[in-house]
Formats: structure tokens, sequence, C-alpha cells
């Protein structure tokens, strides 16, 4: 009776011990799974309450794309981008920084090379190929919901990441140094003297427009 107690009490251990394994592996998968789905493409979309908390600017005619990429394929960290900009007027009026990202079970962090800009968590997502949707904690009392939908190209890609380079006229234009004018009078401030992340790579923060005079 006491073997058949102690073999119970052994099998009823191995069982809880298999189970934990189990779930600690499948959310390492997930994690791989969702770190790959989000490396393909451009994500766009429209993050009204993000734009009033971030920017203190309301309407729905700004824009938001952010970009990740990773070292190789079942990396769950990496580095991207995400660019804030004004429908009516893109190529003058925009914030864009670069960020690192990472996953842990099931929650997404980034955390942008400008320290002035806070780190956002995305919690209690969706991702598939095509839609990611989901909910945004930027540091305020309420979680903000996102739905962003995947685009194949992209216009700000390479501008300043070094993910790559585009030939458009966007890309042409070189932004100024710090405090300085660019040649349509629009102010621009780049921060990029700031932004150099833990193993050296270069981090860029450009504003301009009124995401720029916000920020002086």
């Amino acid at each position: 009776m006491m073997n058949m107690k102690k073999i119970y009490t052994f099998t009823k251990m191995m069982l809880i011990a298999l189970v934990a394994m189990t779930a600690f592996s499948s959310c390492e998968q997930d994690d791989s799974y969702d770190a790959e789905t989000l490396c393909k493409g451009y994500w766009q979309g429209y993050l009204g309450v993000y734009y009033k908390n971030h920017w203190n600017v309301s309407g729905e005619e700004y824009a938001t794309e952010m970009h990740f990429a990773h070292n190789g394929s079942y990396y769950t960290s990496g580095r991207g981008y995400e660019v804030d900009y004004d429908l009516r007027n893109p190529y003058s009026n925009y914030a864009y920084c670069t960020f690192k990202w990472f996953i842990v079970d099931g929650e997404i962090t980034l955390i942008y090379d400008d320290a002035i800009w806070d780190p956002v968590y995305i919690r209690r997502y969706t991702l598939h190929s095509s839609h990611f949707y989901g909910y945004i904690s930027d540091g305020t009392t309420r979680d903000i919901r996102f739905e962003f939908e995947n685009v194949a190209t992209s216009e700000w890609d390479g501008r300043y990441s070094g993910y790559g380079h585009h030939s458009g006229p966007y890309c042409s234009r070189q932004a100024p140094a710090l405090g300085a004018e660019a040649s349509d009078s629009v102010p621009f401030i780049d921060r990029s003297e700031y932004c150099v992340s833990e193993n050296g790579e270069q981090g860029i923060s450009i504003l301009s427009g009124s995401f720029a005079t916000m920020m002086k």
C-alpha cells in the first residue's frame, strides 16, 4: 500500500513537471512564431489616443508605421523603427525613432534609442500575417487599442535606419543637423547623437514640423 502511494505521488509530481515544461515550451514556441510574423512586412495603422498621450495631437490625420527586424530565425528580439506622421504633409511633419524590441511570454516590449520616448508594451494582441491588433501600454492609466495592417513596401524604410535604401524623393533629402532649419523652413530636430544602442549600432531619432516644435 505504501509503495502504491509513493508511485502515485511520484507520478503526480512527474505530470505536474511535464505540464509546466509543456506550457513553458509552448510560450517559447509562440514567442518565436510571433517574432517571425512580426518581422515580415511593415505595420501601418492609426493610434488616436496614443497621439494625444505621446505628442498632444488629436484627429484622424495622423498615422503610424512600425518595422521590426531580427538577426535570424527563432530570434525573439531585434531592432526596428516607429514613424508617426501627418497624412496631409508626411515628408515635413513626422517623428521617427529606432528601437530595440523583444518578446517574453506573449508581451512585446519596445525600448526606444532616444530616452525621451518612453518604453511601450504591447499586450493582449492577435498577430496574423496581414493583421496585428491588440493593446498598447504607453505609461498612461489605460491601454490603447491598436489595429495595424501589414503592407509589403514602405517609403520610410532605409532613410535613417540602415535596413535598406530606396531611391524615392523622400529618401533623397538629408535631415539637417540639430537645431538647423530645412530649406522649406520646416523645423527639424536630429537627436541621433543621443542614440547609440548597446552593441554600438547607431540609433536615430528625427523630428520635423509640429513634432519637432513640441519636443523643443
